[in-house]
Parts: C-alpha cells; sequence; structure tokens
C-alpha cells in the first residue's frame, strides 16, 4: 500500500511539472539529437534577474524544469538553427551566453564554439565586454589576428594548429580563418556572460553613407556607387575568405549565398 501511494504521489509530482514546464519532457538538451536550446522568455529572465542570491537564482532556473534542458548547452550546429555569432559559407559560431544560457548570469563567463569550413572565415569583429581565449580542437593552419587600438595597430597574427590558443583581448578587432582545405573548429572562452559582438565591415557600412565616404576619404572608386546597397553584399558573419585558398581547395565562392 505505501509503495503505491508513493507511486502515485511521484507520477503526479511528474506529470504537474511536465505541463508546468514542457521543456521538461523532451529529450536532454545536449543529446545532440538537432533539438533546438531551450529559450527563454522575457518574464523568466526578469525572474532571475530579481533574485536577491545566487540560491534563489538557481532555484528560480531550477524550478523552469529538467536540469538537461536548463543546466546544459549543446554546442552542436543542429542545436542552434539560428547561431547567435552568425553563420555563412564560411561556417557557423554558437555562443552561450547569459540571454541564451540564463545559468551563467553572475558568473562573469561565456563560451562559444566555431565551426569553421574549408577556407572559412570568422569575419573581423569586437567583442565589446570581454576578452577572448580561443584554442582549436580540430583542424590547424587556423591564422587568428587582432589590432589593438591607435599606438598598437600593427596587427598581431599567428597560426594555430591542433590543440593550440590564442587571446584576443576586450575591444580588439579580430578575426579567424581557416587557411586548409578541412574543416577546424575552435573552442573560446569570454571574461564577461554578456561579451557583446560587433561585425567591423557590417556596422560600419550601415553608417550615413556620406560618412562612410568621408571616413574613407572620398575615393574616386566609390563614385556613385549605392552605399545602402553595398552593404547588403557584405556577408553578415561566417564568410569565405583568401581566394588564393579558395583557388587551392577548388572552392567556388557564391556572390549571392549571404
Amino acid at each position: 500500500m505505501y509503495s503505491l501511494s508513493l507511486i502515485s504521489a511521484l507520477t503526479a509530482l511528474v506529470l504537474s511539472t511536465s505541463l508546468a514546464h514542457p521543456l521538461s519532457a523532451r529529450a536532454p538538451a545536449n543529446s545532440t539529437t538537432g533539438r533546438p536550446n531551450p529559450t527563454y522568455t522575457k518574464e523568466q529572465l526578469n525572474q532571475l534577474k530579481m533574485a536577491v542570491s545566487t540560491v534563489d537564482r538557481l532555484s528560480v532556473l531550477q524550478s523552469f524544469g529538467s536540469v538537461d534542458d536548463y543546466f546544459k548547452f549543446d554546442f552542436s550546429t543542429a542545436a542552434n538553427p539560428n547561431p547567435v555569432a552568425g553563420v555563412g559559407q564560411g561556417g557557423q559560431g554558437d555562443l552561450a551566453y547569459v540571454q541564451n544560457f540564463p545559468a551563467l548570469m553572475d558568473l562573469g563567463v561565456a563560451m562559444s564554439m566555431g565551426f569553421i569550413k574549408p577556407c572559412g572565415m570568422n569575419t573581423p569583429h569586437t567583442h565589446n565586454r570581454a576578452s577572448e581565449f580561443l584554442v582549436i580542437v580540430k583542424g590547424g593552419n587556423v591564422k587568428a589576428s587582432f589590432v589593438q587600438e591607435s599606438g598598437l595597430s600593427t596587427p598581431i597574427t599567428t597560426t594555430l594548429s591542433l590543440y593550440q590558443g590564442a587571446i584576443l583581448p576586450v575591444g580588439s578587432i579580430h578575426y579567424e580563418f581557416n587557411d586548409n582545405c578541412e574543416p577546424a573548429v575552435f573552442v573560446a572562452s569570454f571574461s564577461n556572460e554578456d561579451p557583446g559582438l560587433s561585425r567591423t565591415a557590417q556596422n560600419f557600412f550601415v553608417e550615413d553613407p556620406s560618412i562612410v565616404d568621408a571616413d574613407l576619404g572620398i575615393p574616386h572608386f566609390l563614385d556613385g556607387v549605392n552605399i545602402a546597397n553595398f552593404q547588403t553584399k557584405i556577408p553578415k558573419a561566417f564568410a569565405l575568405g583568401a581566394q588564393e585558398c579558395l583557388k587551392r581547395c577548388g572552392i567556388t565562392y557564391n556572390t549571392t549565398a549571404h
């Protein structure tokens, strides 16, 4: 009788939890089955922000459902159909940060994985609030380069082999380029749970065309060019780069796939 009562109580608890938190009934977030990582409502995020202590915040997070949904993050490309760090002809970047993985709230860290195709490039960008430590976990011959600031504007460039890493300081303009005919994968840690991401070319050419023209020295080759239209041709994120690599690897650049 006691066992039956206990089983009934546990069954009721599981059913009530599943109804209140539908995500908890699904496969674990890190199962790499292709199920997207959970998303969070503004109300849920506000609940977490309003928590007075870490214990309160983690208790709120637990109340959302299964540990496999809310305390694990799946970095596989299939689990991130709309990756925060972008996707393009050259690959994809999957970022776990405070908005899509709020277990990181107030911990001061974030992490990403980049899946770079042959001759792919994570286009020049900055992280507004974090330094980055990047390590190659698949492939090799990956160029990593950054320009820090005025007064130190000479690019600092290194070539990374398997299991080698490089530091990319906060605010620096940097990129990663897979100068190889095989795919490469990197893992990158950040010193802020909300590192920020600003694509350099994309965010420059979105400015007033007359300002863009003037900042470039009013070059003659831009005479009559529709800057707004030109801006739409710039790849949004991971692009194919270096014509020499494309030729060496027999890859055709698709000018319409941005």
